[in-house]
């Protein structure tokens, strides 16, 4: 179930905003898009690795429907799938995502015909982060 929240949470993160000119507006989020890679923004300094499919021969991804309904797929390592489904908006460079009954809104870094880049930004302690997310269209 914690795999399941923190997919959730990375797939919140997907705050779809085009930072770029080139990549505009035109891009669309629907569709499928596989985990990328994840990290943090500590300070202005942006750490990302790859994600971790626990699968080898499947890879963990998201679906985004164009009625604002989305499912989310992933693997177990013994290559087991498990579906979640919920519902995702996207007002200007925010997404805001419901999922397993949690509520998201992420901010999109970039959105292009193959990268959907996001970050959700938190604050611990008097200090903030950034939990950044990579996906590649499918």
């Amino acid at each position: 179930m914690k795999k399941i929240l923190f997919l959730f949470v990375s797939a919140l993160t997907l705050g779809l905003t085009s930072c770029s000119k080139d990549d505009g507006d035109s891009a669309s989020i629907v569709g499928s898009w596989e985990y990328y890679q994840e990290g943090f923004n500590y300070s202005g300094q942006e750490e990302l690795g790859l994600h971790s499919h626990d699968c080898t021969s499947n890879k963990d991804y998201l679906v985004f429907n164009e009625d604002g309904t989305m499912t989310e797929y992933f693997y177990d390592m013994d290559c087991d799938v498990y579906a979640g489904s919920g519902t995702w908006s996207k007002d200007g460079k925010n997404l805001t995502v419901t999922l397993y009954g949690e509520t998201e809104t992420a901010k999109i870094e970039k959105l292009s015909s193959s990268i959907l880049k996001v970050s959700i930004t938190y604050n611990e302690g008097g200090e903030s982060y950034q939990f950044i997310q990579v996906f590649q269209r499918k």
